[in-house]
């Protein structure tokens, strides 16, 4: 009989694989500044539980100038990078100049697979305006234990500006709208939970002055109120009335990072949080410089 693949057990059993698997990796990291994004470390945060968040890798939030050092540890550790050999100073030279990742690095363990994606930007490519300073922002990371590991993640406040950060990227981003179901339930679902068992730490003042020195506000509103049309919370919704801009208003129901590329959708928000398939409603209006882009991105990252 053949051996059942970790990623089809239930969440916990693949989150504890992981970590089982990688102790040593975060014992030798210790002095790099890095924090985990989303799996546990916001199942931890979000539902003050871990195993609540179904995921496949490891992702992590870590300035640029430290990826080096965290790469050489990574290796250390068995684990290589998918970029093509090949073509490996292109590669890396677009996606720190073009993307806010690197490509991931794996590691095989018996016929399992280990990935960790490095993240060192929280905007995408085609962002023209302020950028965050990832140092900065990963100044006050908290540790956890996720299975007998110690590892740095984000305060609530700063988690929940990364997460929203995080789904207007997969909710307007081209490649993926094409290549997986980056609009679902589950995605609001760790918004809404995040803010709700962290109401003091994410007040509305304390998210607003944030959102404000960073100038998110518009994405702010966007990824609120379409939790909010979910959830309908009374207190949610004061949220989406302090953030509402005209700029907020007019991207919620347009696709794309750039506004160059920024379309209109021929759907409803309803339809696209149902759907099994998102690109079959943005197919026929792609560009040849967007088919161009998709094509790109699906080399580098699969």
């Amino acid at each position: 009989m053949q051996k059942q693949q970790v990623k089809d057990v239930p969440g916990w059993v693949r989150s504890l694989y992981l970590f089982s698997q990688t102790k040593e990796l975060w014992q030798n990291s210790i002095l790099i500044p890095y924090s985990l994004i989303k799996g546990d470390a916001l199942s931890y945060l979000a539902y003050q539980s871990l195993g609540r968040r179904k995921y496949s890798d490891i992702d992590i939030l870590i300035p640029r100038c430290n990826m080096k050092p965290f790469e050489k540890i990574l290796i250390s550790a068995g684990f290589r990078s998918t970029i093509d050999l090949n073509n490996q100073r292109n590669t890396r030279i677009f996606c720190v100049s073009q993307s806010h990742q690197i490509p991931p690095y794996i590691k095989g363990i018996q016929n399992q697979k280990i990935e960790i994606d490095i993240n060192f930007d929280m905007f995408w490519g085609e962002y023209e305006g302020k950028r965050i300073d990832i140092s900065e922002f990963l100044s006050d990371t908290i540790e956890i234990d996720i299975y007998g590991c110690k590892v740095k993640t984000l305060p609530p406040l700063k988690a929940m500006v990364q997460l929203i950060l995080h789904h207007y990227k997969e909710m307007n981003s081209i490649y993926h709208l094409a290549g997986h179901n980056c609009i679902n339930y589950n995605m609001f679902k760790d918004v809404y939970y995040l803010w709700k068992n962290n109401q003091e730490a994410v007040s509305l003042d304390k998210l607003y002055a944030i959102s404000s020195e960073y100038e998110i506000i518009p994405y702010v509103f966007y990824v609120l109120y379409f939790t909010n049309w979910i959830f309908k919370d009374t207190e949610l919704q004061k949220y989406v009335e302090a953030f509402r801009t005209l700029e907020g208003e007019s991207l919620l129901d347009y696709y794309g990072l750039a506004e160059k590329e920024r379309k209109p959708w021929k759907v409803d928000f309803q339809t696209r949080l149902e759907a099994d398939n998102l690109y079959e409603f943005i197919r026929d209006d792609l560009t040849e410089a967007d088919v161009e882009k998709l094509e790109r991105n699906r080399r580098i990252f699969g």
